[in-house]
């Protein structure tokens, strides 16, 4: 009887260790293409969670080597649902979308990203990094959209309404 109970506690544990990973939290930075090192890859997985902390929005990299023919936006979209992305019960974040054999890129929200991130505000950030990105400064430009993000986190939460064109400090 001793034995029995014993075999069985053993095999409830095993398939509780067994299962822990699939209840891990997918990374911010997620390198499939292998385009930065490791160290790199760490430095910008912390800056996204930092951006991310206290704000019930993700902010999510991702590059990819192509999109297989297939839409970019529609690609990001899938890929975002598939892997169960997103913080809270919404699915709240944003991510940056590079495929880089292809040349494409997108940003999309989801949730409380859609109101934290403005189609202006996804414009402006678009307009600073992509130019890094045409450079070959993909560390640069994933680190300022990160960067950014944070920034237009920060502003929401200060002024309770998403940052545009009507109140956007840069426009004085």
């Amino acid at each position: 009887m001793k034995k029995k109970l014993f075999s069985l506690l053993t095999a409830l544990v095993l398939c509780l260790f067994c299962a822990v990973p699939a209840f891990a939290e997918m990374p911010l930075v997620m390198d499939t293409y292998e385009l930065f090192k490791p160290e790199a890859i760490a430095e910008l997985e912390q800056k996204a969670q930092d951006a991310s902390a206290g704000h019930g929005v993700n902010v999510y990299l991702l590059t990819v080597s192509d999109i297989g023919g297939q839409n970019v936006r529609e690609f990001a979209k899938d890929w975002y649902r598939n892997y169960d992305l997103g913080y809270g019960e919404g699915k709240s974040g944003i991510l940056f979308l590079i495929a880089l054999d292809s040349r494409d890129y997108v940003t999309i929200t989801y949730g409380g990203g859609v109101t934290a991130f403005t189609d202006y505000c996804i414009a402006q950030i678009e307009d600073k990094i992509v130019p890094m990105l045409s450079d070959g400064s993909y560390y640069k430009a994933s680190d300022t959209y990160i960067e950014m993000c944070a920034d237009t986190l920060d502003f929401y939460v200060e002024k309770g309404a998403p940052l545009d064109s009507g109140n956007d400090p840069a426009k004085g």
